[in-house]
Formats: structure tokens, sequence, C-alpha cells
């Protein structure tokens, strides 16, 4: 049964790492600053070129693998990663459009749109990370979040697959913007390993049942934030 090793988020209340900040706070308003030195050890070069929206999903993600003890790669591995978005990188399309608009495109700008499709995070975070498993987006209408943790347990229960990060990422609706709910801009991604290691303590286990019902522990998972708060409780308990 899969388990749960890893978790890291960014939102305006706070960022962290399951491990190391067992409180979380989503807050409101606008995001921090997502800045290399913040969320990177080491020299990241292509950090800076990404856009906002790489940016964030990129560095949650680096969160997530880093309290799983999986961010100082040595080698390629099998590792995938899903993301559940409402507005993607409607942000960065919106961008680009401005510097297409004026003098009909003779100045539209190459580095925005290179960022102009919701998965290219998952491009910059595979690179980085040396991640080689198969990576998507869903898109979300719904407030729960959990479209990407059932996807992953599909492709672990379907394809073989060993690990994988499942999660959110969005900026928010776009001012002006009349489509879709108003959610609350942010990341959060969580380790999925089907085989967790033995010496390294896990959150608990996770399932989908067969009436498509996410399990935590064996206790029924209504939406995302609930399931991490979960796995934050269970460490706190734990005083790890």
């Amino acid at each position: 049964m899969p388990s749960i090793t890893g978790i890291g988020w960014i939102y305006a209340g706070n960022s962290g790492e399951g491990r190391k900040n067992t409180l979380f706070k989503e807050g409101s308003g606008k995001l921090p600053a997502i800045s290399r030195k913040t969320f990177f050890r080491a020299p990241y070069p292509r950090f800076n070129r990404m856009d906002e929206f790489s940016r964030l999903g990129v560095s949650a993600i680096g969160l997530a693998l880093r309290d799983a003890g999986m961010d100082d790669r040595t080698a390629k591995r099998a590792v995938g990663v899903v993301v559940a978005t409402v507005y993607g990188c409607l942000h960065t399309d919106l961008d680009y459009f401005e510097t297409v608009i004026p003098e009909q495109g003779a100045f539209a700008s190459p580095a925005l749109f290179s960022y102009t499709l919701p998965n290219c995070f998952l491009g910059e975070a595979a690179a980085r990370f040396g991640l080689t498993g198969p990576g998507y987006v869903v898109s979300r209408s719904d407030d729960t979040g959990l479209s990407s943790v059932k996807a992953v347990l599909e492709d672990m229960d379907c394809m073989g697959l060993k690990t994988a990060l499942a999660g959110t990422c969005d900026l928010g609706r776009p001012p002006g913007f009349p489509v879709g709910p108003d959610i609350t801009p942010g990341a959060l991604f969580m380790v999925l390993e089907s085989q967790p290691r033995t010496e390294f303590d896990c959150y608990g286990t996770i399932q989908l049942n067969r009436a498509q019902e996410i399990l935590f522990n064996g206790s029924n998972v209504s939406d995302l934030r609930s399931l991490m708060e979960a796995c934050l409780k269970r460490m706190r308990n734990s005083g790890k």
C-alpha cells in the first residue's frame, strides 16, 4: 500500500516542509516573493528565467522532495509528477499577449512564450531533480484538490509506478477574469511511495477504494488540505 513520505507547500500564510514545520497556514492575499535563495541551497541559473507559476511549482516540489529526503539527486530516477490546477499558467499567457499586441507581435517575448503551457514547470522540475517518470497536468473545477492524488494512485496501480509527487499549483484567478472559482494562491505537493524506505518514517498509508474515495490510514479524507493536516497531526503526535 502506498505511503506519504514528503510534504511541501507555499502559501501566503507560510511555507514549509512537513517534518520542519508541522503548522500549516494557508492565509490569504498575495504570495511571498518566490526567490531561489529562499527555497534552494545550491545555485539554480534557470530559476530567475521562469515565470511566477513555474517558480511556485518547482519550489513546492523541491520542498516536498527535501522533506522526503530525495532532493539531493545523484542519478536519474523514475519519479512521476501530477499537478492539479484551476487556472494553470493563464497569468503568464496574459502577460505574453501583452507583449504580442503592440507592434503586431514584433516584440513578443520568447522568454514568456516558453512558459505558456501549464506543464512547462514539470519539465523544469524533471531536469532539476532527475525525474524520469510520467508528468502531466489535470484540470480541476472543484475545491478538493484531490484529483492529482487519485491520478497518482491509479498510475501506481495500473502502471507499476513506485514513486510520484501529487499536488496543486495555482496563482489564483487573474484580475478581471469572470470565470471559475476564486481560489487561494499557492502550491502543495506530496511524495507518494509504493514501497517506502524502511529507515524513513512515513506520514501514513494512502489508498483509493472501490468507491473512488481516498483513505488515509484507513479513514476517508474529503480534500487535499484535510489530508495534509492529518499528515502533520500525525507527525506532531509522534514527536519527530
